[in-house]
C-alpha cells in the first residue's frame, strides 16, 4: 500500500530520530494511515457492502469465492491476478484469492482508492512535517 522507508523519515524531517525508536514510530504511523484510509473508504458505504470487503479481507469461509464468481467470473484470466500469483510464488492459493479480490473490490467501489491513500499520506506528512520538533523533543 505504501512504504515508509528512511527516505519518508527524511520528508517530514525525522531522519535525527535514533533507529531504535524509528520502527516503533513506523508502526504507529502505518496504524495511523491505515484508520484514515478505511475511514475515507467507507465514507459513503452501505453496511452490506462494508461488511462485503470485511468478509473479503477477513477471508471468511466462502466470501472470497463467492464475491469473485459473482463478480469477476473470469479472474483466473485476468492479469491481475496471474501477476500477484507470479509475485507471490510462496503463498497460498486462498491467500492470493483474497488479496486479488481486496484489490478487485476497491477497483469496483471505490475507483479512487489510490488517490485516497495518495491524499492520506499527503495529510500525515504535513502534520508530521510540522510537529517534528516535538517529536524529536
Amino acid at each position: 500500500m505504501f512504504e515508509l522507508d528512511d527516505k519518508f523519515f527524511e520528508e517530514i524531517g525525522l531522519n535525527a530520530m535514533p533507529q531504535n525508536e524509528k520502527e516503533s514510530f513506523k508502526n504507529h504511523v502505518q496504524e495511523e494511515i491505515q484508520v484514515r484510509v478505511g475511514e475515507r473508504i467507507s465514507d459513503g458505504m452501505t453496511i452490506e457492502k462494508m461488511q462485503e470487503f470485511e468478509n473479503i479481507i477477513d477471508n471468511v469461509p466462502g466470501a472470497v469465492d463467492g464475491w469473485l464468481n459473482q463478480n469477476v467470473p473470469n479472474y483466473r484470466s485476468d492479469e491481475i491476478f496471474n501477476a500477484l500469483k507470479q509475485q507471490n510464488q510462496t503463498a497460498d492459493e486462498e491467500s492470493i484469492l483474497s488479496e486479488y479480490a481486496a484489490m478487485k473490490w476497491l477497483s469496483i467501489n471505490r475507483p479512487d482508492f489510490t488517490q485516497v491513500i495518495a491524499t492520506v499520506m499527503d495529510e500525515v506528512k504535513r502534520e508530521l512535517r510540522t510537529n517534528a520538533g516535538k517529536i524529536l523533543g
